[in-house]
Parts: C-alpha cells; structure tokens; sequence
C-alpha cells in the first residue's frame, strides 16, 4: 500500500482535533513531495493539478475513504472556522512599534510555535516556503471545483462558514472606515465627508446584511471596493508631498493589506463569483500574508521603502547642483572648490590649536565637532564647495539617470566624473598651500604650529602602507550616513511642518520681528538638508573616533581635504627631522588613496540604496562607470576640458 492509500484509509474522522490537523498535514505533505521518476516530466506549476487529480480518483473509487476525507475536512474546517481567523489570519496588528517588537521576538527570540488548529500555524507547517502561493496559483479551477463539490451535502460547514465569512467582513470593513479616519486625520486631508466615503456605504450595507442573515451580496459591494482603493491611493499621493512618516505607511499598508483580504472574503458571498477561483486566491493570499507576518526583513524593506525613496530623491535632487555640464559651470565649480579648500585650511588651524588644550575624550569630541561643523557649515552659507560631500548625492542623481536613459546617464557620468575631479583639485589647490605657507612662516617665527612628534606623525599618518585606507573607508561610510541623516531630516521638518510652526511662533515674533521670524522659518525650510548634512557629518567625524576609543576600537577617520591640509602643515617641521622622498612618496600616495576611497565608498553605498530604491540594476552602474572610466583613459583630456554645449 502506497502512503496516499495508507493515510486514506485511516479512519481519521473519529480522533481528536489535534491527529486531525497532523492527518491533513501528512497529505498536504503527499502532494508536496519531490517529483518521482514518472513526474519527471510533469512541469512544476502542474504538479499540484496531477496529484489532486490522483487523489480524487482514489476518493472516488473508495466511498469509505471519501466519506471519511470528508468528514474529517469538514470537522477541521468547521473547528478552524471563526470570525477572528479570517480577520487576523496573516493580517498585522495596528501598532508599527507593537508589530516591529512581535517581529524582533519571532525571529530573534522565540523558539518556533508548534503546529495546532490556528489557521497561521496550520498554514506555516504545510507552506514552509512562500513560493508554494504560486503553485497554488496554478491548479486547474475545473480540479478544485470537483474537490469542492465533495462538501456539497455538508450543510452544516456551510453554514457556518457562511455566517463567519459575512462577520468577519463585516468587522474588516469596520476597521477601514476607521482607518481611513486615521489617515485622514495624519494627513490633514478632509476632502470627503464622512457620509461620501465608501467605507462607510460598505459598513452599512453588509452591516444590513449581517442584521437579516442574508449571505447574498451584489456586485455593489465590488464597486465600493473598487472606489475605496482609488481614494487610498489619493492619500497615499497626498503623503508624498506632505513627508513620510514610517506609523503612517504602515497604516497605509495595513489598510491595503484589509482591502484584499475583505476583496477575497466578499467572493465567497458572491454567487456570480467562482468558489474554485476565490480558494485559489484565498489559499495563495494565506501563505503570502502568514509568511510575511513572520519575516522581519520583508518588514522592514516594505514599512521603510517610502522614506528611503524620498531621502534618495532629495539627494537626487541636490545632486543636480554638483554635475557640471558646460564652461561656466566648470570654471563656477572650481573658484567654489578653492573657497572649500580655504575654508578647510582654516578649520586644520583651528584643530591644531585644540589639540594644544590637551582635550580629552567626550570634550575633546564635541570640540572638533563643533570645530568641522562649523567650517562646513560657513561652505555652506558662502556657496562653496567641499568634494567629499559629493558623492552621496550625486549617485542618487545618476541612479535616476539611468531610470530615463542610457546615453544620459553616460553623459551623466562622464560629466560627474570630470566634476569630482576638479572639485578635490580646487579644495587641495588651495589647503595645501595655505597650510605650507603659513606653517613655514610660523616655524620662522619660532612658533611652530606643531612640535616634532606630532609633524611626524602627522606625516606618517597618511602612508599608504599604515592604516590610512582602513579610515578613509571607513570615513566614506559616515559620509553616507550624514546624506541619510540629512535626509531624513528634511522629511522630519516636511511632515512636522516646522517651518510653519516657527513662521507662527509668538516668542520668536516678539524677539525678532513677524519678518525676521518668517526668514527664519523659511530658510529652516528650504536649508534643512543642508543643514542637518553639514552638522551631523561634523559630528560623525568629531565624536564616532572618541566613541569607538572609549570602546576599545582602534578606529580613526581620515578625510581627504582635512588629511592633506595637516599633511602640508607637518611638511616644514617634518622636513627639519630628517623626513626621506620615500616617506614624501608613501604619504602622498597615501592621500591620494584617502581621496579614492572617501568619494567611491560614499558614491558606491549612495548608489547602491538609490538602486534599491528606484529599482535599478547595480550592474547597469558598473557598466556604466567601466564606460566612464575608459572614456577617461581614451580621453584623458574631458577630465579638465567640459564638451562643447
């Protein structure tokens, strides 16, 4: 006897609920089973087809094995059966904080559930992997038809399912007229009245349904449907240009996520509407929905996907300001990249006078914090140009290149390699000879800016053969983390509506004036990413080295134009100590690979999120930065010469 005969002609009807559901699970596990030799060539989208089909002509030639099937089924079915099963099954909670800590315990803490009569535990033990939804998808509606057909005396399953399926759509539709209360109150977005909403016309009408116990609904409630998704999707577009809040995606998410499950459940009321069909998507919707429940990434990645593309967008957008394309805009990008590199010779003055305070730690931190917040911050305000701050935002420029066209996005590139280019050119044309000079004058003057050890070591710091591209990688990441900061920032000030509050605020009116105030409120607005990049990298790059010492980890960062600045400051005292050309060499080298890995590991991890986030191959950019790189070599000259307009 094979295992299907074996597990039909257990008399399986008569045990207990819990031996009903590992019976099931054993069949389910029969029609899963690898392919057999004389499957070999049966296509695994009809797999399940052929194996039904088997199983319902054991059924059918075996009355004893299909009345027992039967009642088996139908005592699970109407055991499994209830208004929260159908509601809950595979749905999240209402809390993104509550669902994000039920995740974190699902996948990091709890050891698995075991297998009962809950429909999520029930569908988790027989659909381990999540692609079985698109097997499912496949059974001919004609064999789960005839399997349906095998329940058609059972008069009391289908009653009961039924009276379950019209309550729980009726609660479902409860909680979308409430949620869509919610999102309209997040959103500020008071278009409709209560009254013309569709959510509350479908509340009403199956609420009526449910009063009179009438389980036959029309086409109506379809309709209704059909026009509460169009207005979620009205304020789920009415969210992009008021900021993303992550609690309100994932109540826009749920509510999607409700709509599709009332959509399946109202096809089971519907006699127009085929049983087959709506199992099938039923069955199928149940394992996406009971395996997303338990995955923590698919979480993340879909309550995080909004703002991670509004962040993009917006770097994207400041992105468009450092590619330069024509002769002015080379020559402006240049004088602008010696304004940074002055700006930066200064802040090396500045860090080496705080070093002679002997700070330590936490103070020592925040000091330089302040020290590169500030000189980035005054780039900023004077329209300069630092080149490390480049790359986050420009690969979001090129992603979304790339998106409309090759040949731009080649164009793009060649433009942007050239840009980069000539912005670390003009921040070093003018850090390192401001450091030298005024270094070499101050040693002539007896007042050297540095004592011997610490030029030596200033100097030795940057060989390429010590750990100087370990920090400048890691100093390229921090630069990545500040264009995310700085762009979450920007969301935060959209979706508090800062600017507004500040426009409005009755102590600042008194202090400065409604017009002051009303600058201030607006620059908040329209600087906000400007400034949140411009501070938290200054503090990225002051405090994390301090942080990581006090821990134990020997991890320092390393930015190119700061680098080279007190590199040329160590130069005239370095000199005097006997510093060798070998030592010149390896230092040099050695700032030049700072410089390599600051901008390509900053660029790459942009890029890399940007691709994510508008659905871009990676691969389409290596192809595309190979393409630029070898335009270079062939054409070494496009480097400082821009393309004729």
């Amino acid at each position: 006897m094979d295992i299907l005969s074996s597990l039909l002609a257990q008399n399986s009807a008569k045990r207990g609920d819990l031996d009903k559901v590992f019976w099931l699970v054993s069949v389910m596990k029969w029609l899963q089973r690898p392919r057999s030799v004389d499957e070999k060539n049966t296509k695994k989208e009809s797999i399940y087809t052929v194996r039904l089909k088997y199983l319902l002509s054991m059924l059918n030639k075996n009355p004893d094995w299909k009345q027992n099937f039967v009642n088996t089924i139908s005592a699970l079915l109407v055991r499994i059966s209830s208004v929260s099963q159908f509601t809950n099954a595979g749905n999240v909670s209402t809390s993104f904080t509550q669902e994000f800590i039920s995740r974190i315990q699902e996948k990091f803490l709890l050891p698995k559930s075991p297998v009962t009569d809950d429909l999520m535990s029930l569908l988790y033990e027989i659909f381990p992997d999540s692609e079985e939804s698109q097997i499912i998808d496949f059974i001919d509606e004609s064999v789960l038809a005839e399997l349906i057909s095998l329940f058609a005396e059972q008069k009391e399953v289908h009653q009961k399912l039924q009276s379950d399926l019209l309550a729980a759509s009726y609660v479902l539709s409860v909680q979308l007229l409430n949620g869509v209360f919610s999102l309209q109150k997040e959103l500020d977005y008071f278009n409709k009245k209560a009254e013309k909403l569709s959510e509350f016309h479908l509340e009403g009408i199956l609420r009526e349904h449910q009063m009179r116990g009438d389980y036959q609904l029309t086409e109506d409630v379809f309709s209704l449907l059909a026009q509460m998704e169009k207005y979620v999707d009205e304020l789920y577009s009415s969210m992009q240009t008021q900021g993303v809040k992550v609690e309100l995606v994932y109540l826009f998410q749920t509510q999607k996520r409700k709509m599709r499950r009332l959509k399946v459940l109202l096809s089971f009321l519907h006699e127009g509407r085929s049983r087959a069909v709506t199992l099938r998507v039923f069955l199928s919707q149940l394992i996406l929905d009971s395996h997303h429940q338990r995955s923590f990434s698919s979480f993340l990645s879909e309550n995080m996907a909004l703002i991670t593309e509004r962040i993009v967008q917006a770097n994207s957008h400041i992105g468009e300001h450092y590619v330069t394309f024509s002769w002015k805009e080379f020559r402006k990008m240049f004088r602008s990249a010696m304004g940074g590199g002055a700006v930066t010779a200064l802040t090396v003055f500045l860090k080496n006078l705080l070093a002679k305070l002997h700070l330590q730690g936490f103070i020592k931190g925040f000091a330089e914090s302040l020290n590169y917040s500030g000189s980035f911050l005054l780039i900023q305000v004077l329209g300069m140009t630092l080149a490390t701050k480049q790359p986050s935002a420009t690969a979001p420029y090129i992603a979304a290149a790339l998106k409309k066209s090759t040949t731009e996005a080649r164009r793009s590139m060649v433009a942007l390699l050239r840009t980069q280019f000539i912005a670390v050119l003009g921040n070093l044309s003018m850090v390192i000879p401001i450091c030298f000079v005024v270094s070499w004058l101050m040693l002539k003057l007896n007042h050297p800016l540095m004592t011997v050890d610490e030029a030596l070591n200033t100097f030795s710091s940057t060989d390429i053969l010590g750990s100087a591209p370990l920090f400048a990688t890691f100093t390229g990441c921090l630069l990545f983390m500040a264009s995310l900061i700085a762009g979450w920032f920007e969301n935060w000030v959209i979706v508090n509506r800062v600017g507004q509050r500040l426009k409005f605020n009755e102590r600042l009116r008194k202090v400065f004036g409604v017009v002051r105030t009303e600058r201030i409120a607006n620059f908040v607005d329209v600087n906000a990413n400007a400034l949140a990049a411009n501070i938290s990298l200054g503090f990225l790059l002051g405090m994390t080295p301090q942080f990581l010492k006090f821990l134990g980890i020997p991890l320092d960062v390393k930015h190119v134009t700061l680098a080279t600045g007190g590199f040329a400051t160590s130069i005239p005292i370095a000199i005097g100590a006997g510093v060798d050309a070998w030592d010149f060499v390896n230092s040099i080298l050695g700032i030049i690979s700072v410089g390599i890995l600051n901008i390509s590991v900053s660029f790459l991890m942009a890029f890399l999120l940007a691709s994510i986030s508008s659905k871009v191959r990676f691969s389409s950019f290596v192809k595309l930065f190979k393409s630029g790189v070898r335009m270079m070599l062939v054409k070494p000259w496009l480097l400082i010469i821009p393309e004729k307009d």
